[in-house]
């Protein structure tokens, strides 16, 4: 409605949602109610193929054309084959099972991840609005992380110690990825990004000053039960390996 009254073009950034009944359900009622101009979907992320490719779609049948006719042409065919593939080897009963099935696991596996978050001191932040991925806090790590650099850091400077812990939680997700976890993303407090004209606080992140790091994961089409149990057991045994190591150096500075 905003960009209606405003005259601004609106732009749909709906990476994972065409897998949620609600998110589509929103931006059905956007279009009808305000504007939208163009609704742009991953297609790795919601037809199960190979990262490359995206659907643009809008209410606007002109304007999509416009985007279509304005591509060089010169990519390759591949996405657009392994989507058609895809769908027609799926089938309609195929998808609306994968689709149905992912509804269902993601309830189990909120209160999974929960557990496992709660037995290493973290928690699963309270979105109810999002009803695909998931944010995990990472305060604990970040005491510990805080209370090894202010001993090792003694009169130094606190943006310093800061960004020592940051780069401490950032590396957990480069743990998580060299044990298979894909798709994991840590975001940390103070983090800016310049990108032309523009300063971002807090990048990564929903807000400028949100107040401590945390990282996301989600439940995707075509996970099963077998592939989520098998991440949470990493995730456990990769929050272990840090707070071990965590405590090791802290009794390191105490001694």
């Amino acid at each position: 409605r905003l960009c209606a009254a405003q005259g601004v073009a609106h732009v749909v950034n709906n990476a994972y949602g065409v897998q949620c009944a609600r998110t589509c359900a929103q931006i059905s009622r956007a279009c009808r109610v305000g504007r939208v101009d163009v609704v742009v979907q991953s297609t790795d992320k919601n037809f199960l193929v190979p990262v490359g490719g995206a659907v643009v779609a809008g209410p606007d049948a002109k304007i999509v054309a416009t985007i279509g006719k304005a591509y060089p042409g010169r990519a390759s065919a591949a996405p657009t084959v392994d989507l058609l593939c895809t769908l027609l080897g799926l089938g309609r009963r195929g998808w609306r099972d994968l689709l149905e099935g992912r509804e269902r696991r993601r309830d189990a596996f909120e209160a999974r991840l929960a557990e496992v978050a709660a037995a290493h001191g973290e928690r699963v932040l309270e979105t109810p609005h999002n009803r695909i991925s998931f944010g995990v806090t990472l305060d604990a790590l970040a005491a510990k992380a805080s209370a090894v650099e202010a001993a090792r850091r003694t009169g130094g400077p606190a943006a310093d110690a800061r960004s020592a812990v940051n780069d401490r939680c950032t590396k957990f997700g480069s743990m998580l990825f060299t044990r298979c976890v894909s798709g994991t993303r840590v975001v940390v407090p103070d983090k800016r990004q310049q990108i032309g004209p523009h300063a971002f606080v807090g990048f990564g992140a929903s807000i400028d000053d949100y107040p401590g790091p945390y990282f996301t994961v989600a439940v995707a089409l075509g996970a099963d039960d077998a592939e989520l149990d098998g991440f949470l057991e990493r995730l456990g045994k990769t929050f272990a390996q840090v707070h071990k190591q965590l405590d090791k150096e802290i009794r390191q500075v105490d001694g």
